[in-house]
């Protein structure tokens, strides 16, 4: 995989993976911080256009690294460390949208969950563009694919507990705090599904105090994660 974006490569560069390679634009100008980084690196400068058909975008910010393929955790390693520290699990319910998908798992690490589980199914897989919409947090956070109801039954079973984002739901700011707990956030249009629904030990909502009727997925899910971690 190919990977872009100064945020992303400095990220990159903090975590335990390591680039085959770095692309550099020539005649960019970089921040020594990222430079620092980069040292020590295999890194090679290719022209503007060399480097927009490695990353198939303009919005690289003339840097680029080949990750090879990107590495998945097994989703027992999440919920072992989950209920051991007591942790939280976010868990995405067929999001279909990159960006909201990155942000969500930015959200994640930000508040210190412990990890994300992606549906296995008509979901966006990740991509490039799913690394850059989270910052490159997606390199600090475990993350696993798998059936999400499933995972739900597993979690459950090892003593954590369910909690879905959902418009039917409780206030959020009277719900009973619950630890540790998988989060589950559906797609904006379909919401989550209800096999997990029924599986829920608590459904919340987050109240709309102004004419629109909903939130962004990744916006909603973000407060959700803070609300409920703190």
């Amino acid at each position: 995989m190919i990977v872009y974006g100064r945020r992303v490569i400095y990220e990159l560069l903090r975590s335990p993976i390591k680039p085959k390679v770095i692309y550099l634009q020539k005649g960019a100008k970089f921040e020594d911080e990222l430079l620092e980084r980069i040292a020590g690196e295999k890194a090679v400068l290719v022209s503007q256009k060399e480097i927009n058909k490695l990353t198939s975008t303009r919005d690289h910010q003339g840097i680029a690294a080949d990750i090879g393929d990107f590495k998945t955790f097994d989703r027992r390693e999440i919920i072992n460390g989950a209920i051991k520290k007591g942790k939280p699990v976010l868990v995405t319910d067929h999001i279909q949208d990159v960006r909201n998908l990155g942000s969500l798992i930015r959200s994640a690490e930000a508040f210190g969950f412990e990890g994300v589980v992606i549906s296995s199914h008509r979901a966006a897989p990740i991509t490039p563009a799913v690394v850059k919409s989270s910052a490159g947090a997606i390199f600090h956070i475990k993350i696993a694919i798998y059936n999400t109801q499933r995972f739900i039954g597993e979690f459950k079973r090892a003593g954590g507990w369910c909690i879905v984002l959902d418009m039917d739901g409780v206030d959020i700011r009277k719900a009973k705090k619950l630890k540790p707990f998988a989060l589950v956030v559906g797609s904006e249009g379909e919401g989550v599904s209800k096999a997990i629904k029924d599986q829920a030990d608590l459904v919340v909502k987050i109240p709309m105090f102004g004419k629109v009727e909903s939130l962004n997925a990744s916006v909603a899910g973000g407060i959700a994660m803070f609300y409920l971690s703190i």
